[in-house]
């Protein structure tokens, strides 16, 4: 008995077995629709290919502008060799663009457009799955948009590179007249060999041919001598030092006109630039207190304001007062040239004491 209860039990359990093996792979009931296989063709099959989105924009505040007809293009290995690995579209009129049939992977999207800095991010695409890129451009720089961007100080600055600019070119033109037509070596030697020769006159000729304050300095030194001589007086160094001291009181101050006037740009121009700095910080902190500070964009305008009047009033001052220190230089040679060639002709005249020819 106990042997035909185990071979009952056993039997029974082989029969549950197969009848769940069996029910596993019954087929459908008639009607019932049949699963694709995965990969297939077909509506049932599951997506392989992904789309990257979005809009592009400027970042014109409060509210951006869209960008129509801005160029994006998408890179990656994965896009079939016949394309270039890349991809380009156009967003339409409300800067919408879309990329479609993109194998899933990582891509490289670049946005252009004309008068705007280009922009690069890396999208990662998924299978059947679709990527919201938005993209922001900035528009570029130009010297007229940074000199917009300066607020009200944006004049004064204007006014100072104006000034500046203009004293530069006028006092450059200046010195250069007032070079004399003689090398001064030459004229120099000229001069001292006419007087070596005893011939006052023919000095004071040179001096007119060479022109320009140093040659108007010694030709005063000389005629200050000529007359001594022809009132047949008594010659001193003194008294011809006092005819060059007299001349050099009118010349020179030719030399320094106007200087003073690169001296003030130089010296404003940062101050102006300081001025125009506070007042942006004082616009960025009237917006927060307004508004509050979670949107950067809202500071950017006092903030830029603020860091462009000091940029460009430095880039006023600094080549000013270049030009200025330069200036001075040529001066102060021009001058100490003036004196030595002065004193060289006195001293020729008192030793030398030529006879008036």
């Amino acid at each position: 008995m106990k042997k035909l209860g185990f071979f009952l039990i056993a039997n029974l359990i082989l029969v549950i077995l197969c009848f769940y093996v069996f029910s596993q792979e019954a087929p459908p009931p008639a009607g019932a629709p049949t699963a694709a296989p995965t990969g297939a063709p077909g509506m049932g099959a599951a997506p392989t290919m992904g789309v990257i989105k979005g809009k592009v924009t400027d970042t014109q505040t409060p509210r951006a502008n869209n960008l129509e007809g801005a160029e994006i293009t998408v890179e990656s290995e994965l896009l079939l060799a016949a394309e270039g690995g890349k991809r380009t579209v156009t967003s339409d009129s409300a800067g919408n663009y879309e990329v479609a049939n993109l194998p899933p992977g990582e891509y490289a999207v670049t946005v252009t457009k004309k008068e705007y800095d280009s922009n690069t991010d890396y999208v990662t695409v998924t299978a059947g799955g679709e990527t919201f890129h938005d993209v922001r451009l900035y528009k570029t720089d130009t010297i007229i948009s940074y000199f917009w961007k300066t607020g009200p100080i944006r004049w004064p600055l204007l006014l100072t590179s104006i000034v500046g600019l203009t004293y530069i070119i006028e006092r450059a033109i200046s010195l250069y007249r007032l070079k004399p037509k003689i090398k001064v070596e030459q004229f120099v030697q000229r001069v001292t060999d006419a007087l070596r020769a005893g011939n006052v006159m023919e000095a004071v000729s040179i001096c007119e041919e060479a022109g320009g304050p140093l040659a108007n300095v010694v030709k005063a030194g000389l005629l200050r001598y000529s007359q001594r001589v022809i009132e047949e007086k008594a010659v001193t160094k003194d008294d011809i030092t006092e005819a060059v001291d007299e001349a050099s009181l009118m010349e020179i101050p030719l030399y320094e006109k106007n200087m003073v006037v690169l001296a003030t740009v130089y010296q404003t121009a940062p101050m102006w630039g300081l001025f125009g700095t506070v007042t942006g910080m004082v616009r960025a902190f009237t917006v927060i207190a307004l508004k509050g500070n979670g949107d950067p964009q809202l500071l950017a305008g006092g903030i830029s304001e603020a860091l462009l009047t000091t940029v460009i009033g430095l880039a006023i001052a600094i080549p000013v007062m270049i030009v200025y220190q330069y200036f001075l230089s040529v001066i102060d040679r021009s001058i100490l040239e003036i004196q030595q060639v002065a004193t060289d002709i006195v001293n020729t005249l008192v030793v030398e004491r030529p006879s008036q020819k």
